[in-house]
């Protein structure tokens, strides 16, 4: 299975720093010199909190369907 990408992006704060958002999903804050203060990544719970300043939900891992259970059965008619 392929990794989602992002589009990379800022957001400013109030204060002057940024949140970026990186292409692995990454989402670093930014001081005003542009050192990174803070990092989370899509798997961190507090990550959601963050995306949501760029639109983006945290969602849980999509589970295909397998298939039917019965292999040999044909649908009814």
């Amino acid at each position: 299975m392929t990794a989602r990408t992002y589009r990379p992006r800022r957001v400013a704060l109030a204060d002057g720093e940024y949140l970026a958002l990186r292409v692995d999903g990454t989402i670093q804050h930014l001081d005003s010199s542009g050192a990174v203060t803070g990092s989370w990544t899509p798997e961190d719970p507090a990550w959601g909190s963050r995306a949501i300043r760029f639109g983006l939900h945290q969602s849980p891992q999509t589970v295909h369907p397998s298939g039917r259970d019965v292999p040999d059965s044909k649908p009814p008619a």
